[in-house]
């Protein structure tokens, strides 16, 4: 039987040693708890090794791991030690060694026991496959069919405020404890692995979801508990990633890969959450991806274009304006509305890349129609992160400059009313720098966020557009009738111009004018058209005028 292989361990930061274990002091010859703060010059012959750098530093690597044999490290009594070491680069930008004597015939050997196990918390650095773990737990090959596998991947979120708070040191402390903590907690044939700087894997066999359930609920409990530092508290949070299924079904390192995945989706409410994988879900966002890529793609083929809905005066018979409105001509599925695609970048730059070629564009087709004798003005409606972003305003002017023959007031803008809400002070500033260049600026989809009298009255709207939710149940909902009644008086308290959106038909034109609202817009009016199709348009529209034109209208 071969004799135990001793690895030593050293922590440098910055060119000192930060840490040492009690086999790296029994290796040099230093007494226990002597190497700590030492220079690791001290400790290292840079002469002596052929792979040293100019200087006394050995090479380090930037990230991952890096191996280096046939080091030369001076003893305590003076006495040369030849090891082979390897490196890697925690979370801390420290760098941990890890070191064994070297021997020719025990090189491979050594450098196995180099690889397999973190040095800092003794644990395994990576889980065994589905075999190996039967094996380990006394199974026939493929495991125990009548149970469940899990692999769990946790993760400590913002380990590095310990680093910052406590130090280096304060950290590794922190990583002891939880692997601890962890081998305390779980039953005696569970695999535990230190598999990144700040991540565990654990695996285990449960007889239903339940019981996984309840293990981890006490687990998050203990690994949560304060932690002791320097006389001081140290709290953590913890996001947990679970693969669960019957033994044998994936390979254990597929299902890490699948917990991996799963505690993304976990560390989105903000830690201390466990989260289990879900195949179809991957598959929905994997699909998700594939858009966010095509329509990426699709921008630089131009592939999207606008159409545009008019906005109409139903009393004197004349169009007012354009709703400039996305679509996708997509290579393979034809054309995509906005509800198909929209949705999916609501939180991704694309939706800014997206809204500024809307905005671009939209003045291109104004200044064509002005060229044509159209004179009429164009809204683009903004997304929330495209409005905050904060170019936004340097991009609009840039856009404007390019056609100055434009009147004041070409473009409009238009923003949701639950975005005004969320973040007033933002909204209201925007509002007034879009108003200072002659854009004016509407609120979309009035009456379904629940604005305060106050917000309103502070806000610099131009106008406001009337959901059209409340619009098609006009005719036949007494209600409906009824708020869009107030909604109007409310607009006309303060100043506001009111639109009526969802105009589905005559009736609602005159069931509108009759309550005093004479703008609205509608596939009553028209559905969406070409850019090439306005201008025919326009001039049947005030032609005959569906709803006819009021004797004192110019």
């Amino acid at each position: 039987m071969s004799s135990r292989i001793v690895a030593g361990h050293l922590k440098i930061c910055d060119g000192q040693i930060l840490w040492a274990d009690e086999d790296a002091h029994h290796l040099l010859a230093y007494a226990p708890g002597t190497l700590a703060d030492m220079p690791f010059s001290d400790v290292y012959e840079p002469s002596a090794d052929a792979q040293a750098l100019s200087g006394d530093a050995m090479p380090a690597p930037v990230r991952g791991v890096i191996e280096h044999l046939g080091v030369t490290l001076i003893g305590q009594n003076g006495q040369a030690q030849r090891v082979d070491m390897r490196g890697e680069r925690m979370e801390d930008r420290c760098i941990l060694w890890t070191f064994v004597l070297a021997s020719r015939g025990l090189r491979g050997e050594r450098l196995e026991v180099l690889s397999r196990r973190d040095a800092l918390t003794r644990l395994p650095n990576r889980i065994p496959s589905t075999d190996e773990l039967a094996s380990m737990m006394q199974l026939e090959p493929g495991g125990d069919k009548s149970r469940l596998l899990a692999v769990c991947y946790l993760d400590i979120d913002r380990l590095r405020d310990i680093n910052d708070r406590f130090g280096p040191a304060g950290g590794d402390t922190v990583l002891r404890e939880m692997a601890r903590r962890i081998k305390t907690a779980v039953p005696p044939d569970a695999v535990i692995a230190r598999v990144g700087g700040d991540e565990f894997a654990l695996v285990m066999s449960f007889a239903s979801r339940t019981q996984c359930d309840e293990f981890l609920r006490q687990l998050l409990a203990r690994l949560t508990h304060p932690y002791r530092l320097l006389d001081r508290q140290a709290r953590l949070r913890l996001s947990v990633g679970v693969s669960l299924m019957p033994w044998g079904e994936q390979p254990t390192e597929v299902m890490l890969q699948h917990a991996q995945h799963a505690v993304f989706l976990a560390k989105r409410p903000g830690g201390n959450h466990v989260h289990y994988f879900d195949a179809g879900q991957v598959r929905d966002e994997q699909l998700d991806r594939q858009t966010l890529a095509l329509i990426k793609d699709g921008l630089g083929r131009d592939e999207f274009f606008l159409a545009y809905q008019p906005k109409v005066d139903m009393r004197c018979g004349r169009v007012i304006g354009f709703e400039a409105l996305i679509r996708w001509q997509h290579s393979e599925r034809g054309l995509l509305q906005p509800s198909e695609f929209v949705h999916l970048i609501e939180d991704h730059e694309l939706v800014e890349d997206l809204g500024d070629w809307a905005i671009g564009e939209a003045i291109r087709q104004a200044a064509e129609w002005f060229d044509q004798g159209v004179r009429t003005s164009v809204s683009v409606n903004i997304s929330p992160r495209h409005m905050l972003r904060p170019d936004f305003v340097q991009r609009l002017e840039h856009h404007l400059a390019r056609y100055p023959e434009l009147p004041i007031g070409v473009l409009e803008l238009e923003i949701l009313e639950t975005t005004a809400i969320k973040d007033f002070v933002a909204v209201a500033q925007f509002i007034g720098a879009c108003t200072q260049m002659g854009v004016p600026v509407t609120m979309d989809d009035f009456g379904t966020g629940y604005s305060s009298l106050s917000y309103l009255r502070r806000l610099p709207l131009t106008a406001l557009k009337l959901d059209q939710s409340f619009v098609n149940g006009m005719l036949d909902d007494a209600e409906d009738r009824a708020i869009v009644e107030g909604i109007l008086l409310l607009a006309r308290a303060l100043g506001r111009t009111m639109i009526a959106e969802g105009v589905e038909s005559v009736a609602h034109g005159h069931a509108l004018l009759a309550l005093g609202c004479t703008l609205g817009q509608g596939y009553g009016i028209a559905k969406p058209l070409s850019a090439a199709e306005v201008p025919e348009w326009i001039a049947g529209f005030e032609r005959a005028p569906p709803w006819g034109r009021a004797a004192d209208c110019a």
